[in-house]
């Protein structure tokens, strides 16, 4: 087992937030989501102040970290998209409804004046300097981690229009409960359900979606004057019914109705349950009795066998010189493999499964049904000697990986995930002091809300 390097993983994110390598230059309509992955990544690794009223530069320049919250606030808010008013051809149909607020990924248009949206209705002005841009839209997952990143940032979100955001997203939600991801740059779709885009309309959505309603409405919940006006955003019932919908035979949630369960979207379909606050509620549905034993069951068996030796096949010299080979050609690599988590059967260990996969059992309150041990070996042994953590053994750091596996990782400390009696036989003792190591620096990771995807210190 590897211990956990916590240096130079604060060195990797904290370096990745002011530069990347060109092989990222594709991802940049989606630059926000990589700034995400590194503040999240750091806040976990307690680099981020606490209070709100904490210097905002974070370290020193030229040391381990160094961070300009500020800076990057006010980067994250120039990507807020200017919204457009639904003209409304009911008068109680969708009354004051907007289209187009929320964030979008990056700054890849350039500069937008604000001022070329003097007007925000699109039947005002037929002048061409005042059309919305066609890819100057907002979307639904860029909200999502636009919202997280500004309160790991220590933002209070109170330059946040929340109600344009909100009814934003009340016309995203279409018919049968899915989302849309692309909030449309024109208001002559009367709904969700106008917008060809079924391939956007998926469980990743609709977590994304239920994640930015929660944000933006858990503090005001304690009102019921308000939890009422808040629900009336998005149909929890429709948005259950199309979660339920996604399940596949094997008990896992698929992305759409119909296709094949995946690690990914059972956590996104779990979690948006769990944001909704119905998640006990339907697990205890007289006609889905069993569903909740089958889902745990297909989680658990998605992490491989820790003892599994390779075989590779040798060639040996016989009594008389000659080439020949033993047990059938091969013979065992004494190099056993740790116990990692796929996404679907019949797949290669991949760290985020980790997290994704993991993240569902702790939703259920049932990651200790897991080889804790084994995975915090498989994750901790995809650590990049630079920092980060690659997707599987041997590959190159990303972004994405690294964070999900730093996510899973300060899980895995939580509900008895790896509380198991460690094997105190003689031939072990160096990993017994590695397990000591690991324990101790996990346990410094702050606490993350897995429903959220961010610290919890964050959501209080």
């Amino acid at each position: 087992m590897k211990k956990f390097e916590r240096l130079r993983h604060i060195r990797y994110f904290s370096h990745s937030l002011r530069t990347l390598p060109k092989q990222y230059s594709s991802a940049d309509t989606n630059r926000l989501s990589l700034v995400h992955f590194c503040v999240q990544a750091l806040d976990i690794l307690g680099c981020l102040p606490v209070e709100k009223t904490d210097s905002l530069i974070c370290g020193t320049a030229g040391e381990d970290v160094h961070i300009n919250r500020e800076e990057i606030v006010e980067w994250i808010y120039g990507l807020e998209t200017v919204p457009t008013t639904r003209t409304n051809n009911n008068a109680d149909d969708d009354d004051g409804c907007c289209v187009g607020g929320g964030f979008k990924g990056g700054n890849y248009l350039g500069l937008i004046n604000s001022n070329d949206y003097s007007s925000i209705d699109d039947q005002s002005s037929s002048s061409s300097s005042q059309q919305r841009h066609p890819y100057d839209h907002s979307h639904i997952a860029m909200t999502y981690v636009a919202l997280c990143t500004l309160q790991s940032l220590g933002d209070d979100l109170s330059r946040i229009d929340k109600h344009t955001i909100l009814s934003t997203l009340q016309g995203l939600q279409k018919q049968n409960g899915s989302f849309v991801a692309l909030s449309p740059t024109s208001t002559k779709y009367d709904k969700a359900d106008d917008v060809e885009a079924e391939d956007d309309c998926d469980l990743r959505f609709m977590y994304t979606a239920i994640a930015v309603w929660y944000i933006l409405t858990s503090h005001d919940n304690d009102d019921d004057d308000d939890k009422d006006s808040n629900n009336d955003y998005i149909n929890i019932e429709s948005a259950t019914q199309y979660i339920l919908s996604c399940k596949s035979y094997e008990g896992a949630l698929g992305l759409t109705p119909g296709r094949e369960g995946h690690g990914g979207s059972t956590f996104c379909g779990i979690a948006s349950l769990c944001l909704l606050g119905v998640l006990d509620d339907v697990m205890s549905r007289e006609e889905l009795r069993g569903w909740k034993e089958d889902l745990i069951y297909w989680c658990v068996m998605r992490q491989k066998s820790l003892r599994r030796k390779q075989k590779k096949r040798v060639a040996v010299e016989d009594d008389d010189g000659n080439n020949t080979t033993n047990n059938n050609g091969y013979v065992d690599n004494d190099d056993e493999q740790p116990a990692g988590m796929v996404g679907r059967p019949n797949k290669k260990e991949d760290t985020c499964y980790s997290y994704w996969i993991g993240g569902t059992l702790h939703l259920l309150s049932s990651s200790h049904l897991i080889d804790g041990w084994a995975l915090r070996e498989y994750v901790l042994s995809c650590q990049s000697p630079y920092g980060g953590f690659g997707k599987v053994l041997g590959a190159m750091p990303d972004l994405l990986h690294s964070f999900y596996s730093m996510a899973w990782l300060t899980l895995s400390t939580e509900d008895g995930c790896c509380d198991d009696d460690e094997n105190d036989d003689d031939d072990v003792v160096y990993e017994s002091e590695m397990r000591s190591q690991v324990r101790e620096s996990l346990g410094r990771l702050s606490k993350l809300d897995c429903a959220l995807g961010m610290c919890a210190k964050r959501t209080r």
